[in-house]
């Protein structure tokens, strides 16, 4: 209570402006060279591709008169995971969330992402890969890698992480989901959902990483389910070289029922050289219709010092949607440079 006072008294003194503000600059780049194919063909498209891009990020920070430190960020993105053909636009982001920490606790306010978003999600550890073989695969409704908690409490609301004893907890709350940096929807009280909440609590067992969620919101129509979901997974070092995780989600999205499960290893072959590993398979329900999704994904890294690496990555996925199978493959290769 006393940390909520704090920050409450933050925000209502108008105590933020101080000479402690700071501005952080950092940046990345990425080439990768790509091969695909499978049972689709691409007319319009060669099964060879070329892509590049990067980033430039903001860090930005100050700090009140009775410690508590503000936050907040900004970046422009060259997204070098989109296959869209021609798709090369810049894309603007962050502004839109302010970060509160004190005394162990953070509080984020604006557009903000679901607490527990990504756990039990994994089996993915390709870069590019597998996205340039979805290309050439049957689309379908279900995603081996996604987990159901993601997006389920994304928009614009409070979050709020701190710890309890040692375990670790994220807790989100949005009146609205998916709405952005703005709440004010003509159509909030007859789409979509409301009221979207998640909490992800964090903690260590018996040498084990673990991490669990769960969360929902309410569907505004009638005839629609509510959302609800949760995860789980678990990480654990073998020895000094090897790791593994594993974990899968489920839930009702969109009254979709949705689940997945997924493994993944990275081993640690010399200081410079990481091999990683993944599988991980993807259900999805809607009317009665089975879609299902399945993936396999092998990444080897050389890291060449002063922030650049080289990479090559292979990657399998297969579809079946409404019993109708489809097959492709990837492999990639490229190079990422940290600024």
């Amino acid at each position: 209570m006393k940390k909520l006072l704090t920050f409450v008294s933050a925000i209502t003194a108008g105590a933020i402006g101080t000479a402690a503000a700071e501005i952080a600059v950092s940046g990345s780049g990425t080439f990768y060279y790509s091969s695909a194919e499978g049972d689709v063909a691409v007319p319009t498209q060669e099964g060879a591709m070329t892509v590049s891009g990067g980033s430039i990020d903001f860090a930005m920070s100050t700090e009140t008169t009775n410690g508590v430190t503000v936050s907040g960020s900004a970046s422009l993105t060259l997204d070098t995971d989109d296959v869209t053909f021609g798709g090369d636009s810049t894309v603007v982001g962050g502004l839109n969330t302010m970060t509160f920490g004190l005394d162990g606790m953070t509080i984020s306010l604006g557009d903000v992402d679901g607490a527990g978003s990504g756990t039990g999600e994994g089996g993915d550890v390709a870069t590019f890969a597998s996205t340039h073989a979805s290309l050439y695969s049957t689309a379908s409704g279900a995603s081996a890698n996604d987990s159901a908690m993601d997006s389920l409490a994304d928009g614009h609301g409070i979050n709020i992480s701190t710890s309890m004893g040692a375990a670790s907890i994220d807790a989100t709350f949005v009146s609205k989901v998916d709405s952005g940096n703005n709440s004010l929807l003509t159509n909030a009280t007859t789409t979509g959902h409301s009221s979207g909440f998640a909490v992800n609590v964090g903690f260590d067992m018996a040498g084990a990483s673990v991490n669990v969620a769960t969360g929902g919101s309410q569907a505004k129509v009638q005839s629609t389910k509510n959302n609800s979901a949760m995860g789980a997974e678990i990480s654990y070092p073998v020895s000094d070289a090897l790791s593994v995780t594993f974990g899968g989600s489920n839930g009702t999205i969109g009254g979709n029922d949705e689940d997945n499960v997924f493994a993944a290893a990275t081993y640690t072959m010399d200081a410079d050289t990481t091999l990683k590993f993944g599988i991980a398979q993807g259900d999805n329900t809607t009317s009665g219709v089975l879609d299902k999704a399945s993936s396999a994904t092998i990444n080897l890294s050389r890291s060449l010092g002063g922030g650049v690496s080289v990479f090559a990555e292979y990657a399998t996925i297969s579809n079946d949607s409404a019993g109708v199978k489809s097959d492709a493959t990837a492999m990639t290769v490229g190079t990422s440079v940290s600024f």
